[in-house]
């Protein structure tokens, strides 16, 4: 290969783990509880992990794109969230997710082509299923997520 191609490319590789870093980096400010996880032989995907009492999740970023499963979050913490975010629209919900009954609620963003999926469980505790939001989408639920979880503390503590 010719050396100003090969250049090219160790540039672009620079930048782009420049880039990953820096979407790491947001994902955990939003959400300090994540943690980055080694990767898997032949996946270069960047994964961030935790796990708490009750809930757990992970949050994987591939091609500047996130998935992100959390699991047993208290439905009224979920609630709160994602009413702070405000989605324009998510099925089968009249209004506010925090009148809504169990269920699943789903966002799918036609201008980003991302999948946001809410579930209220029967149990008391939900999960949040997203698939391909940008970062910047994907930093702004772990960050409404974490402040809703920290006033769901404050309100037990009083």
């Amino acid at each position: 290969m010719q050396t100003d191609i090969v250049d090219a490319l160790d540039s672009w590789e620079h930048y782009w783990g420049q880039t990953q870093e820096a979407a790491a980096l947001a994902l955990r400010t939003a959400f300090p509880l994540l943690v980055e996880c080694p990767q898997f032989v032949g996946c270069d995907h960047l994964r961030l992990e935790y796990e708490a009492d009750e809930d757990s999740g992970r949050v994987c970023v591939d091609e500047n794109r996130a998935t992100i499963e959390i699991s047993g979050v208290p439905n009224g913490v979920l609630a709160r969230a994602v009413d702070e975010i405000g989605f324009p629209y998510l099925d089968s919900a009249a209004g506010p997710l925090s009148e809504a009954p169990p269920g699943t609620y789903t966002y799918e963003c036609e201008a980003s082509a991302s999948v946001f999926e809410f579930t209220l469980a029967d149990e008391g505790r939900g999960k949040v299923d997203i698939w391909g939001a940008t970062i910047p989408d994907a930093v702004h639920v772990l960050n409404a997520l974490r402040q809703a979880l920290e006033e769901g503390a404050d309100t037990a503590e009083q």
